[in-house]
């Protein structure tokens, strides 16, 4: 019974909404809002899948630490582009906050990094993502 449940907990997803603000994309009219699954969310770690609106599929892994206590610094993703596209979110060092991190490489040579932070036992967070084609994006979930 355990091993089952382990099993379906393990292979628990959720959507990742990631909106272009900046770069190609965010150009588009109307702007396309794409949309990740990302599985394991009650672990620690697990896969990401998405597809470009122009069909590129892309697949990756994530990871968070969780529990962990951070700071976020200027040559990351968040503390780079928060302040411009977010709401000038400040993250402090302590418990609470779960940090993460995921590469995608597509099918047709487009990588994306994303860099996020969750709340403690949540799949509930935010944070930003960037391409090798010039595109940021905003990422929920």
């Amino acid at each position: 019974m355990v091993a089952l449940l382990a099993v379906l907990v393990a292979g628990c997803s959720t959507t990742v909404s990631m909106f272009p603000v900046e770069g190609p994309l965010s150009q588009e009219s109307p702007v396309p809002t794409l949309q990740a699954t990302a599985d394991g969310i009650m672990g620690n770690s697990g896969n990401m899948s998405l597809t470009m609106p122009d069909g590129e599929s892309c697949n990756g892994k994530w990871s968070s630490a969780a529990g962990a206590g951070i700071s976020v610094g200027t040559g990351s993703l968040i503390g780079t582009y928060d302040s411009v596209y977010g709401v000038g979110t400040s993250v402090s060092t302590g418990t609470g906050q779960n940090p993460g991190h995921a590469f995608l490489i597509c099918n047709r040579g487009r990588t994306i990094q994303v860099e996020f932070v969750t709340g403690a036992g949540t799949a509930n967070g935010f944070g930003f993502a960037k391409d090798n084609r010039g595109n940021i994006f905003r990422v929920l979930f």
